[in-house]
């Protein structure tokens, strides 16, 4: 197994593809550390991957992921891999309702053959802004700078952030979300020119069309909506993305750095 003796974080792990790219790393050999915001679901959700653990944690909060990391460093004394999976589309509930009532909207229109112009930015307060940034953007960087003295206590290793098409793509939907995720890219770049003399590798996956619990959020209809603007006409598993991930991060994946991958479904072409 080519992962075999290495230590990994992955963030966002209890569902999704952060949960996927766990199995996807354990299953190469792999020690991994799940992070995620409430212990018991994650724990759960790790139950049967042999060699993963769980430590549940906002990764906006920059003391308790540094408390993760010394624990880390304490029992193995480096890491080779980070994965930040860990992301929100919306601050909260009733905001995740706000932008399905506007996206079911929209859908109508198109279904009628009707104009319809969404409206996002007016309704978007500084405290909603800040959530999602906070979570997507910073708890990134919190965790990148956390890792980074172990990876190069390693001697390497390599760092995957999780952006979005949408963070390439110009989508009307609320702003913080695009933000954030075309700043991931920004912090993702940065990192690979500064990291590559340590033999770190820091790339970024843009995934659009994945079946995830986030893409069912809003509903199969506007699930189905959004598989319409795709060229293949599938979404993907997030096993898929999970396999990404561990190339990446393997020996096969070491001459790649300051990437965007995207697993889109054609969705982004460049």
């Amino acid at each position: 197994m080519e992962l075999e003796g290495k230590i990994a974080v992955v963030t966002g792990a209890a569902s999704g593809m952060g949960l996927a790219t766990v199995r996807a790393l354990a299953s190469d050999g792999a020690k991994v550390y799940g992070i995620d915001l409430r212990q018991e679901p994650l724990d759960e959700a790790l139950a049967d991957i042999d060699g993963a653990e769980g430590f549940g944690a906002d990764v906006s909060d920059s003391a308790a992921i540094n408390a993760i990391f010394d624990r880390i460093r304490d029992a193995d004394g480096k890491l080779d891999i980070l994965v930040n999976a860990a992301g929100v589309p919306t601050p909260g509930r009733a905001q995740q309702e706000w932008v399905d009532g506007i996206n079911a909207q929209m859908i109508e229109a198109a279904g009628e053959g009707r104009a319809f112009a969404p409206e996002f930015i007016e309704g978007i307060s500084d405290a909603d802004f800040g959530r999602v940034l906070a979570i997507n953007v910073t708890g990134s960087f919190y965790t990148m700078r956390a890792a980074t003295p172990l990876l190069k206590a390693a001697g390497g290793g390599s760092i995957t952030n999780f952006s979005s098409v949408a963070g390439l793509l110009g989508v009307p939907m609320p702003s913080y979300y695009p933000t954030s995720k075309a700043a991931v890219i920004g912090l993702t770049k940065s990192a690979a020119a500064e990291l590559a003399p340590f033999d770190i590798r820091v790339n970024a996956i843009a995934p659009a069309g994945i079946d995830t619990p986030m893409l069912r959020a809003s509903g199969d209809e506007h699930a189905d909506f959004l598989l319409a603007m795709q060229p293949l006409k599938r979404f993907a598993d997030p096993a898929e993305v999970g396999q990404t991930v561990r190339f990446l991060a393997s020996d096969s994946g070491r001459h790649y750095t300051g990437q965007t991958l995207s697993p889109s479904g054609g969705a982004l072409m460049a």
